[in-house]
């Protein structure tokens, strides 16, 4: 027992490095304060979130709704998240080799993988839960019995969104093993996948009417939508000790059966997914020479291809953009009656005559929430040394990782744009400065990303994983993108409330993005090859 203790603590203790800053300077603040700084922030604002969904239903006695909806969310993100995760941090893990040849049980090391997995959502899965809970107890004054059941829940209600994600982890990891371009068909399959979960969600209204219409009550409806949320609401409504050992030993009798299930095939897939098919026909092979960009562009490339959870985590936003385009020129009159319907100043009018303006705010929502160049140089990992030693200066790697991801961006984005374009017939000089926010905007978006990654680089992570979803600069550029969304949809809707004209609405935005862009140029010009240089792996 000890051992196992021991394992467990030095396992968690290397994977809570995720939730630090790795600097130069030895700053607590930086690796400390900054994250718990940010977690708060975001606590914050689902806070706000949480207190006014509250005022809508306090008053007809519905307080319980605010935490259900919080809990559902919660879950669903931890799913669709967990989907693409779970596969670099169940499998082929590069301590490995370590753990299994240590005289230990095989399904200590499941076990492990699978809790280091549950703590980190715990946590964050937390920054979205406290803050509901907190409101509702504000509003409703509840006993002491609310508190050890919510401090139960927010201990339990990870533990079915992970399980499902492991499941269809594995399942996918398992097929794509069996092809040659493992990498590539696990991508597809999880693509694919979250598209099946959209869909689905998209089109479930007529599912969740039914269930509603059969449940005798809104308690009863959320009892059969998701166990775990229809049991908490119930037990801090109405407590029954009986019911609250049920919730726990449920929830942890599942967590067992399905580490058992997993564990008969997880060490095959584990075998599969490490092995190296070698081509059996001898072939001689050309050397191609490329000039050093293009080399470098290209192993930019290959390196985001060849990662899952890159792909899944930088191009899903980019196949939503072109699946929104499509659902805009199809069923325009329905997305635009979801706000002219609701309690906002803007008629179908407003929104047909500036329809270019406000499809330029959608191509700044996608460029700036999707940032591949956030973690190019941390997912070089030990290899960073190698790049560090080539005959080239450090700005045209910088320059190359800019580049990659322009280039991964600017298709899909002129394919969304070719439809809308076509669709709606928008003037020529409409089209151009479409088109030039189009390239200016995922440049701004992804030299932002790298500035920060250059900063902030996480070297010595295990998987990608932790590169893509848990490092400090992906979560930076996410608030920065999110700040720079939210200040230009303001401004934008502002210009439209005083009535300017499309055309001198977009030049006066693209040109603000061009000086934002010039500075951004001017800055990693003058830090960026120093702040290379400082990185040690």
């Amino acid at each position: 027992m000890k051992r196992f203790f021991s394992l467990i603590k030095a396992s968690m203790t290397e994977g809570m490095n995720l939730f630090k800053i790795s600097t130069k300077k030895n700053s607590k603040f930086t690796k400390i304060g900054l994250p718990i700084f940010l977690s708060l922030v975001l606590m914050g604002i689902m806070y706000l979130y949480a207190d006014a969904m509250m005022e809508q239903f306090a008053p007809v006695n519905m307080h319980f709704v605010v935490l259900t909806l919080f809990i559902i969310l919660t879950s669903v993100m931890t799913v669709i998240e967990g989907i693409y995760k779970s596969g670099s941090l169940l499998f082929n893990c590069k301590d490995d080799n370590l753990l299994l040849s240590l005289p230990i049980k095989r399904s200590t090391v499941l076990f492990i993988r699978v809790f280091k997995f549950y703590v980190f959502e715990l946590i964050y899965n937390s920054v979205f839960l406290l803050p509901s809970m907190i409101v509702y107890a504000e509003y409703v004054k509840p006993g002491i019995v609310y508190y050890i059941v919510s401090i139960v829940g927010l201990i339990i209600f990870p533990i079915i969104p992970i399980l499902i994600s492991c499941i269809i982890g594995t399942i996918i990891t398992f097929f794509a093993s069996k092809f040659k371009g493992k990498n590539f068909v696990q991508t597809v399959i999880t693509v694919i996948l979250l598209l099946g979960v959209m869909f689905f969600s998209y089109n479930s209204d007529n599912l969740l009417a039914n269930l509603a219409k059969n449940a005798s009550s809104i308690n009863d409806f959320i009892t059969k939508l998701y166990y775990p949320a229809g049991a908490y609401i119930e037990l801090i409504t109405k407590f029954n000790a009986i019911k609250f050992i049920e919730f726990i030993g449920i929830n942890l009798g599942l967590f067992i059966i399905t580490i058992f299930i997993i564990g008969r095939v997880y060490f095959n897939i584990n075998s599969s997914v490490k092995s190296i098919k070698r081509s059996k026909s001898n072939k001689n092979y050309k050397i191609k020479t490329l000039t050093p960009m293009r080399a470098l562009i290209k192993k930019e490339f290959n390196r985001f291809i060849n990662s899952p959870v890159f792909v899944t985590n930088a191009g899903f936003g980019l196949v939503l953009f072109i699946i929104g385009c499509i659902l805009i020129s199809i069923k325009f009159n329905n997305i635009s009656d979801m706000f002219t319907q609701k309690n906002i100043n803007i008629s179908l009018e407003m929104i047909t005559s500036h329809l270019p303006t406000l499809f330029m705010g959608f191509i700044c929502f996608t460029s700036f929430m999707t940032s591949i160049t956030s973690s190019m140089i941390s997912i070089e990992g030990k290899s960073f040394s190698i790049l560090k030693s080539l005959p080239i200066k450090p700005c045209k790697i910088i320059k190359a990782k800019v580049l990659t991801a322009l280039l991964i961006m600017l298709p899909c984005i002129l394919i969304g744009d070719m439809v809308v374009f076509i669709t709606f017939k928008f003037d020529l000089l409409s089209i151009v400065l479409i088109l030039v926010a189009s390239v200016l905007l995922p440049l701004i978006a992804e030299t932002i990303g790298i500035i920060i990654n250059l900063k902030y680089p996480r070297m010595d992570a295990k998987n990608d994983t932790e590169v893509v979803k848990q490092s400090m600069s992906s979560t930076i550029s996410v608030f920065i993108g999110m700040v720079m969304i939210g200040i230009t949809i303001f401004l934008l809707y502002k210009a439209l409330e005083a009535g300017i004209s499309n055309i001198a609405i977009m030049l006066i935005f693209i040109g603000i993005y061009a000086v934002i862009y010039f500075g951004l140029e001017v800055f990693l010009h003058k830090t960026g090859d120093k702040s290379f240089e400082n990185i040690i792996v």
